[in-house]
């Protein structure tokens, strides 16, 4: 395996966790109220989006969010070229589609954009853009 990087997902966690203790201080403010659905959505979102696991070897770009949630993959076949670029805060966090193409995201403001060859773009976010931007480069070259 040429390249295999998880990040977690600190700042998914930390939204995540701020909402968990909003809806801790309304059920003891408004005991009445039913809480418990919304505090379910948090958890399953925390679990969900808490890492983004990127791989690059046999032939693919492989992403996975959390336990294996929303892979994706593309063949080298399909990638023009890659570059580093960084994203706006306001992209926010998780699976966006922006103008510029998709943005698979969990913390941070760097990424990897892959153009393809049909003229759209995937941006991978990580916390190590420069190994990342290396592993497929290499790969391309292959």
């Amino acid at each position: 395996m040429d390249y295999k990087h998880t990040q977690v997902g600190t700042a998914i966690l930390a939204v995540m966790g701020t909402s968990a203790l909003v809806l801790a201080y309304g059920s003891i403010a408004k005991p009445e109220e039913p809480i418990g659905f919304a505090f379910v959505i948090v958890g399953i979102i925390a679990i969900l989006f808490c890492s983004l696991t990127i791989t690059v070897s046999e032939g693919q770009i492989r992403w996975f969010f959390g336990p294996g949630f929303w892979r994706k993959s593309l063949d080298y076949s399909q990638i023009e070229s890659a570059r580093i670029i960084t994203t706006k805060w306001y992209y926010g966090l998780g699976i966006r589609l922006l103008s510029t193409g998709w943005l698979y995201n969990v913390s941070g403001s760097n990424a990897v954009e892959l153009k393809l060859k049909d003229g759209t773009a995937v941006s991978l976010g990580t916390n190590e853009p420069q190994k990342l931007l290396a592993a497929i480069e290499k790969a391309l070259e292959s």
